[in-house]
Formats: C-alpha cells, structure tokens, sequence
C-alpha cells in the first residue's frame, strides 16, 4: 500500500484498470458516499477542473468548511483518474464530510440524495467567489400585482436569476443549477402568487400503484397543477383553496433528477417502480417556459441506485466513461464493464445528465503531478 503525501488516500492493488475505473474502499456502509463520489468524479467538467488543478484559484476559506471539503474532493478525484490504481480508501474525505456532518462521519448507512445535497452545497461555498456577500439567496417578495404576460415573467425571471449571481458565483452553480418558478393561485379571486427559484436537482414523484413508469411521466406529474388546501390569499387577506404549479425558466448544462422512492403513508416505505428513462437525448423542451434556450437535449453519464430497503440497502452507481464509450458499474471497490441495457432498473434513483452542448472530452492527467 501507498500513503499519498498530505492525505489519509489508502492507495491498494497496484495494477489499474484504466483511467477513471478506480474503486473505492467501503469504509463501514459508506457505499452511499462512493456512489456519489463516484458520479461527480464522472462528471467531465469537474473531472478537469480537480485534475488540472484550476480549482485551486476559486477556493475560499473564509466559509464554514474553510475550503476543507473541495480540496479533499479534489485529492479523490485526482487518485481516481490517476491510472494507477486499482482501489483507494477516502478516509480524509470522509472525515471531512463527518465534521461537518455528524451522520456522514459515522458507520451508520445514509440517503446519497441526502449527501449530494449537502456536498453541493459544500463546493458552492468553498468555490464561490462572491463568498463576502453574506445574503446569497434572496427573500422571496410577495408581488403587489404579479406579472400576467408571457413577457414580464421572462423580465421577472431575469431579474430573479440576476439577483442570485449577485451573491453567487462559483462553478458548481455554472454547471448544476437552474432556475423554477412557483405559482400560487387562488381559487377564489384568481390571485397569482410568483416566486423565482434556483435549483440544482428536480425531485420527482412516481406515480402512484404503478410497477413501471416513464420519466416523461414523472416530469409531467412534477409540473401538473397541484391543490392547496390551505393558502393566505394576500388579495383576499383570507385562508383559501388554492392551485400550486411549477415551470422550469432555466435548465442547467448538469442536469440532476432525483426520484422520491422513500414516501411515507402509514410508515416509511420504498417505491420499487420501474422508471423507464432515455440514455441518450433527454429532450426537455416541452418541459421548459422557453423552449429555445441553450440547454435542452441531454444524454445520461451516471445513475446512482440503491438497493433493498430504507432499514438496509446498498448503493452503487453504473456511468459511462468518457475515455472508453462504454458503461461500468462502480461497486465500492469493485468495478466492472455493463451493457446499456443494464443501466435501466428499478434501483435507479438519481440520474446525471449533460447537456449536448457541453464539449464531450476525455482525460489525460499531466505529468507534473
């Protein structure tokens, strides 16, 4: 075994697989962090940005994580597309998570979603160059008046989207998130309430007493019209019935779909539906306000699955690797080649796509490392 220097990298079973199929160590149910860890080291853009070192002249310590969870990350990613080894321990990374974090520094299994949210928002503040600015995210307004034209809610939307990389700017946001909007509407005056958010992943709901669904489905669920009960109509100053609804302003060049499988009727369960789902060209444009806009089409990279139940499961991930066409299958340590026939299944539970018009590039780590 190899210790790297400044680091806690176990580096284990010299012979390599090839750049980017390296496996990670199970550090006591930790497969949920290696499956993210692996679908972000597969992220092309962030791929280069780690390995050719660039990041190093965004980070930041001035904010809660002092620039600690970025530089670990980074050191992963780099140990992974080094070519050189077969399996590596990330114990310094998964230390760092834990400090900040008390449930990822432990032994106890815990939702990916859950630390991808956490991690993004992590590298956001380590990365973001307007860190100073201590509102990052605006209040939201209640409109005395809401905007009623197709128009003045793309002025309202800009000037949303303005607002937040006044306070923000760092390469995750670049890549991952896009904007949303929430309209609130009241059943009895017709008031509408508009709110601009970003986001970073869409969550999706499956459809209910169905073994097997689309994606298109579960968009299409994600943008119907919803019922409020209970909603204070600042037209009417009265609790009213309302209808809630979503529109998607702006799509990212990553675009990050998580499926709501763990729900909650009389006690917590798992959805075990089948969620058929494009590995090639996602089309979203019947799913946007503005259909033109850069960000579109997209093609699947990487799925993180998780298997079994909310008491126990296991997680894994299955991406495509840029520098070989060909899907794997990142099982903590193992790693394996897969048909794309494989990457569909019901343990599909967040799906990576990029954007076509994000240069496809593979990767050769310099030689000044």
């Amino acid at each position: 075994m190899v210790l790297l220097a400044n680091s806690n990298l176990l580096l284990c079973i010299p012979f390599n697989r090839g750049p980017g199929l390296t496996g990670l160590k199970n550090l006591g149910n930790s497969c949920y962090m290696n499956s993210i860890v692996q679908c972000i080291s597969n992220t092309n853009e962030l791929r280069n940005y780690f390995c050719e070192g660039s990041y190093r002249d965004d980070v930041n310590t001035n904010t809660k994580t002092r620039g600690q969870i970025v530089e670990e990350l980074a050191l992963v990613v780099r140990a992974l597309w080094a070519n050189e080894y077969r399996t590596i321990a990330c114990r310094d990374f998964k230390r760092a998570a834990g400090s900040y974090h008390v449930d990822f520094g432990g032994v106890r299994q815990q939702d990916s979603h859950e630390f991808l949210t956490l991690l993004m928002d992590w590298l956001h503040n380590d990365l973001n160059k307007k860190h100073h600015i201590k509102q990052r995210i605006p209040p939201a307004q209640e409109p005395e008046e809401p905007p009623q034209q197709i128009e003045d809610m793309e002025e309202s939307a800009k000037i949303a989207w303005h607002d937040f990389e006044k306070c923000n700017d760092s390469r995750i946001l670049h890549l991952f998130f896009g904007q949303q909007s929430s309209t609130v509407r009241c059943n009895s005056c017709s008031f509408e309430s508009v709110t601009f958010e970003p986001f970073s992943t869409l969550t999706l709901v499956l459809p209910q007493n169905s073994d097997k669904c689309s994606l298109n489905d579960c968009l299409n669920l994600y943008l119907a019209p919803e019922p409020i009960q209970e909603w204070r109509c600042p037209k009417c100053k009265l609790t009213r019935r309302a209808t809630k609804k979503f529109d998607i302003w702006r799509l990212p060049p990553i675009l990050v779909i998580h499926f709501k499988r763990f729900c909650e009727d009389i006690a917590w369960r798992k959805q075990h539906t089948l969620v058929e789902f494009p590995l090639q060209r996602l089309t979203m444009t019947q799913y946007t306000v503005r259909p033109n806009q850069k960000h579109t089409f997209y093609d699947l990279y990487a799925v993180s699955n998780h298997y079994g139940t909310m008491e126990g499961g296991h997680y894994t991930t299955y991406s495509r690797s840029a520098t070989f066409k060909k899907w794997y299958k990142f099982d903590d340590a193992d790693v394996s080649e897969i048909s794309e026939s494989s990457v569909r299944s019901n343990a599909a539970y967040i799906l990576f796509y990029a954007s076509q018009n994000l240069r496809s590039s593979t990767y050769i780590l310099p030689r000044d490392r």
